[in-house]
């Protein structure tokens, strides 16, 4: 993965590479039809990529979150214990990638990410509203999360609008940036 910075102007900046597989692929399978972790596979044991970049087509928007066990009133702080309720519900428009369920204990020791969710639709509008409506009907008790911060994150203007950027967490929420 290549990722480039846009800037007001239209201009390109280079930010990073990665050759590793993203946290972020989901997205792209969604937009693609294309599943990742399997051209990965193929090319590993030799195989030649099943598609160019000519072939492969681009349908709807996708938005992923990542629901997190952390604290945002105090700095997104890690947050830890017995998940004693936690269900976050998937359907043809939403993907929920997770390795944690009820009873399950968040601990200190490891990525406190409980769950990627993605939002999918024909429009950037239909990918944002499935993935609030999933997150405003998910349960998570036991641990603090970042759920109800998601929640207001979707229905802020200025990401309605397509128009938040790399300060928009410390232009809306700046009591909660450390």
């Amino acid at each position: 993965t290549v990722e480039f910075l846009l800037d007001s102007d239209g201009a390109f900046y280079f930010l990073e590479m990665n050759t590793r597989l993203q946290v972020e692929h989901p997205v792209t399978e969604l937009v693609t039809g294309l599943d990742l972790v399997e051209w990965q596979l193929r090319v590993a044991r030799g195989e030649p990529l099943p598609l160019q970049q000519e072939s492969i087509t681009l349908r709807g928007h996708a938005i992923e979150v990542r629901l997190y066990a952390e604290n945002p009133t105090q700095g997104f702080l890690p947050a830890t214990g017995r998940l004693t309720c936690f269900d976050v519900p998937s359907h043809e428009s939403v993907r929920v990638d997770t390795g944690v369920e009820t009873g399950d204990r968040i601990s200190p020791f490891y990525d406190a990410m409980m769950a990627k969710i993605i939002g999918f639709g024909a429009t950037r509008d239909d990918a944002r509203r499935s993935l609030q409506r999933s997150l405003e009907c998910s349960t998570v008790f036991g641990v603090d999360s970042n759920r109800d911060f998601l929640i207001d994150v979707l229905k802020q203007p200025q990401f309605v609008a397509g128009q938040a950027t790399t300060a928009f967490i410390n232009d809306i929420y700046p009591e909660q940036v450390m």
